[in-house]
């Protein structure tokens, strides 16, 4: 080969590529899935660990209100429009799932967000039992109540949104309904409890003349039950979160809502809590003022109803597992219609009719609110289910926050109105009540019709 040559063969060896050793792409391991014990002990201590949130929900009313939280905001001077921005505030909860959403999409970690999150929102009640101590203006007073309520929701809507989630995926589906029956049942017990204690406790505070020091020691006690939550939370097992979603605030936003089978569920989950939010701040604050009746006695009838549920609870989810939740669903809410009329027709004199209304009460709420969560579980796509709890809570959130703001502004425009109707003489809140009933025979049949998809189980015996 000449030196022309040799240049040239040079030249090619060059410009040819250079090919290095490429290794082969490692695997992508999917993650372990729970073993049966671990799935076994974790819904072990779920229950365990409701039944001690359930001291600081049922004293707080973290989540649907309580006697002791509307009084307590009556103390501090609140009126008829701030009770109805009191039922609205849960909105900010339900807002801020969508944070929780993408937390849970950016990281993975569901249990650490229900453990912080929980514990800052229940953690914020060692401030406000402080208030009324603190020789501030009963304006500021309320500010400072409603701000801390608004960060306590946001915060425990962040821990819910995962916390939903978690329990989805931990909890075998063609168990749903036995299981939460067996949970709700012993939540139940724990309520009862507290409620018990609490009003017995306040009602001793308020004739001895020290109703805040009365409500410093029942929060201060949900305080410390908030703390136990967490430790037991912080040991329950979290299956691994698959198929892992996408961290896309347009997919949070938008995915969900793509699913006809979810978007037509949530619809109507959001009316049903407009017709039921426009008077549900107002039923306690019924009872103290216009019925007159003590803390102990509205906390009796709390009791009632937690005391039925027990009994009811545990049926209602073995029917949910039997006939499908869209049947024990329609006939629960329709068993709803006529409770707020016990409140109509009781008088200072006679509250048998809010007796029955109590009683009843634990027969048909459970199988509304289990019936709805479990829709909610079935019905959120699995790919996006964080990102569709979080709508799905906005939109009820929605609801609730707007009817808790008409409710508040009727109530105020009501006041010297009253209109005969048969046996019953409605005005103000009584008003508001018969609104809130036919407004539930209407959701029922409407929800009836969005959830015909459903199909209703066979009653054949399982072989």
């Amino acid at each position: 080969m000449g030196v022309l040559g040799r240049a040239r063969h040079s030249a090619s060896i060059s410009q040819s590529p250079v090919v290095l050793p490429v290794a082969p792409p490692e695997p992508i391991i999917a993650p372990e899935p729970l073993s049966p014990a671990e799935v076994r002990r974790g819904l072990r201590i779920s229950t365990v660990e409701g039944a001690v949130a359930t001291v600081h929900i049922s004293i707080t009313g973290a989540i649907g209100g309580s006697v002791f939280l509307t009084g307590f905001a009556l103390m501090l001077g609140a009126d008829n429009f701030q009770l109805g921005i009191l039922g609205a505030l849960p909105f900010i909860g339900q807002m801020f799932q969508f944070v929780g959403a993408y937390l849970e999409a950016l990281f993975g970690n569901r249990r650490r967000l229900v453990l912080l999150g929980s514990l800052l929102g229940r953690l914020v009640w060692a401030l406000v039992l402080t208030l009324p101590f603190l020789g501030l203006a009963p304006a500021l007073q309320l500010t400072i109540f409603f701000v801390g309520l608004g960060i306590s929701y946001a915060c425990n809507g962040v821990a819910g949104n995962a916390w939903l989630s978690w329990m989805s995926d931990l909890v075998p589906p063609r168990r749903r309904g036995s299981y939460f029956g067996v949970r709700n049942t012993v939540a139940g017990l724990s309520a009862m409890l507290s409620v018990y204690l609490a009003g017995q406790a306040l009602d001793y505070a308020r004739a001895g003349g020290s109703e805040a020091q009365g409500y410093a020691i029942v929060f201060g006690v949900a305080v410390l039950a908030a703390l136990g939550a967490a430790l037991l939370i912080a040991r329950q097992p979290e299956p691994p979160l698959t198929p892992k979603p996408q961290v896309s605030i347009t997919n949070l936003l938008s995915g969900p809502w793509r699913d006809i089978r979810f978007r037509s569920f949530v619809l109507g989950a959001t009316g049903w809590a407009f017709v039921t939010g426009i008077s549900g701040p107002f039923f306690n604050a019924y009872g103290l003022t216009t019925l007159g009746l003590s803390f102990s006695t509205l906390a009796l009838t709390a009791i009632v109803t937690s005391g039925v549920s027990l009994i009811f609870t545990p049926l209602i989810g073995q029917l949910q597992d039997r006939l499908g939740d869209r049947l024990v669903l329609a006939l629960c809410m329709l068993g709803t219609v006529l409770l707020p009329w016990g409140w109509v027709f009781s008088t200072p004199g006679n509250i048998l009719p809010l007796w029955l209304t109590a009683i009843f009460s634990g027969v048909f709420w459970p199988g509304v609110n289990q019936g709805l969560t479990n829709l909610l579980m079935d019905r959120s796509p699995a790919d996006q289910r964080g990102a569709a709890m979080a709508t799905h809570s906005a939109l009820i959130g929605i609801g609730t926050l707007v009817s808790g703001l008409l409710g508040g502004a009727l109530a105020g425009i009501l006041v010297h109105v009253q209109l005969n109707v048969g046996v019953a003489i409605l005005g103000n809140l009584t008003m508001l009540f018969a609104v809130s009933s036919l407004g539930r025979l209407l959701i029922a049949g409407a929800l009836w019709h969005i959830l015909r998809g459903e199909k209703i189980p066979a009653l054949m015996p399982e072989g």
